[in-house]
Formats: structure tokens, sequence, C-alpha cells
């Protein structure tokens, strides 16, 4: 029981900070001191009397704490100030407010936004994007749905940042993130994390992915994204993040595996699932996938053909 509520206490504290006080200094405090308050009960009183008091004033704060709602009414970073839908009908499914900004230069941009039609059955391949930022356990997935003639479509699951809001796990933890599916031109979200924020390493990769299963889970994103357009979600860092939104759709396959979390790592994991290319060994396939140089120098015309030019030759020799 004291473990228990040891456990919980400082999951509270932090909820008294986060969502409480809105991450505001005086939040720190309370949560310092309610903390205290519970050390107090469980040294002034026996630990089931102290157990039962603890459980008077955190149920009711864990009951207020679940009814917190999100919301799409806030105000938003640019680059996810606009949520996608689409429209499913049969073969074609026409995806509304698809961003494709431009980004000239570090830390500048151009919003873009744009209806894009695709086809089903041009939909023949996924390839996925990893991007890191120097930390070896953490990166961020996107898929890329490639319908040939069509073009292709990125999928990112990101936090919905409000205006002034940068990443922090702690605070992924709490309801004080929305959810939003980033539908967007390749272009875009590989040259967001290259180019205009600070710089990312990109690793592009050609899954092996038959095209019907393509297929399916390219709608799932479709159904998804209007499920969030209709009704807000919160960002988990754990249970609603980047990676594990994906293993929660209908047709996905589910993964029993530590790297779903530690997603520096998922590449190898997909590897070892036989899920990329398993002609090279993984270290020359890794190093083959790089793309940050090639991203950054690549035309627009034309962008996501050149880059899979270049890594073709590349392979070659």
């Amino acid at each position: 029981m004291v473990v228990l509520a040891g456990v919980s206490a400082f999951w509270i504290a932090g909820a008294i900070h986060f969502d409480l006080c809105n991450a505001r200094r005086r939040g720190r405090w309370l949560a310092m001191a309610w903390l205290v308050a519970v050390a107090a009960l469980f040294v002034s009183l026996d630990t089931i009397s102290a157990f039962l008091a603890y459980l008077s004033l955190s149920v009711p704060f864990a009951v207020w704490w679940l009814f917190q709602k999100p919301s799409h009414d806030r105000e938003w970073e640019p680059g996810v100030a606009v949520l996608p839908r689409a429209v499913v009908n049969g073969d074609e499914v026409v995806v509304e407010n698809l961003r494709n900004f431009d980004y000239p230069a570090p830390g500048e941009f151009v919003p873009r936004y744009e209806t894009r039609t695709v086809r089903l059955a041009n939909l023949t391949a996924i390839d996925i994007i990893f991007f890191n930022w120097g930390v070896k356990w953490m990166s961020h997935p996107v898929l890329v749905f490639d319908f040939g003639p069509d073009g292709r479509v990125c999928i990112s699951v990101e936090v919905r940042y409000r205006r002034g809001q940068n990443f922090a796990i702690v605070r992924s933890l709490y309801r004080q993130q929305e959810l939003i599916y980033v539908v967007a031109d390749e272009r875009d979200i590989i040259l967001r994390r290259t180019r205009a924020e600070k710089p990312q390493e990109a690793l592009l990769y050609r899954m092996t992915v038959a095209p019907a299963e393509a297929r399916v889970a390219f709608v799932d994103h479709m159904n998804a994204v209007n499920e969030l357009f209709a009704r807000p979600r919160w960002y988990h860092g754990l249970c609603m993040n980047c990676t594990t939104t994906f293993y929660r759709l209908p047709n996905s396959r589910v993964r029993l595996d530590w790297r779903v979390l530690a997603n520096g790592l998922l590449d190898r994991a997909l590897y070892d699932d036989g899920r990329l290319d398993r002609s090279l060994p993984f270290e020359q396939l890794r190093k083959n996938a790089l793309i940050t140089d090639l991203a950054n120098a690549a035309p627009e015309a034309g962008f996501g053909d050149q880059l899979r030019s270049e890594l073709e030759r590349r392979r070659n020799g």
C-alpha cells in the first residue's frame, strides 16, 4: 500500500503542476506541498488509516483529472493549426487540408494547404522515414504512401502543439497536449525537420508490404483522420504517441516489442521482422538510408523521385 501510494502521489504531483496549474511556478510549490502532506500522513498514522486518508484526497482529484477534455479550440502552432480530413468514395480518396509548406531557410516557412485526390488502385508501396535528433532511444517515424502517378502522401502522428509549447516527455504524460494526424506532402515532412527546425537525421526505408495491405493501412489512417477531425483526443507520451497510435489502428499487426516505445531502435525491429530489405546487413542498410543532405539539396520538382534515385545510386555503388 505504501509503494502504491508513493507512486500515485508522485503522478498526482505532476498532474497538479501541469494540469491544475498549467506548469506555472506555483504548481511546483503545490506539488511539493502535496508530497510533503502525503509523507506526513504515513508518518503520523498507522498504514491502514494513512492509506484510507490518502484515498479520500487522491480519488476526487483523479476523477477531476479524468474528466479533463481535449479541444480543437486553442491557439495552435502554425504547423499544426489546420486539421486534415478525407473523403473516401470507393477507390477514390480526396484529402483536404494536406499540408505542403515551403521551408526556404532555417526558421522560415510559407504556409500552403491543398486538396489532393489519390486512387487506392495506384497505391503500391509504403516507405517509412525515421527522424532522429541525437537521442539513441527516440525517433519520429512517418509513413509515406506511394500512389505512383498520384504522388506520395505522408502521415505523421504528432503532438498538436499549442503556441509556445515544446516537447517534454513528462508533460506528454498529462492532459497538456492534443493529438494530430498530419497529412502532408513528402517534401514538407522532410524539410520541416532537416531544414526549418533544429536539423534532424532522416533515414528513408522501403517497407516490404503487399499492395492490398498498404491500401488497408491507408484507409485505416484516413478513418482515424476523420475521427480526430470530429472528436479531439489527448496525446500521451506512452499510450498515444507517434508509434503506439499506429499499432492501435483496426487492421494493424500488434507488436509486443519494447522497441515500439524505444522507437529509436524501431528500424532494427522492423528489419528483424522482415518488414525492411534483408538483402543487406542492417548497418549497411541504415547507412544507405540516410537522406538528410540529399533532401536539403534536392529540387522541389521531382523531390521524392530525386531522393530515391540517389539512394539507388548509392546502393549500387
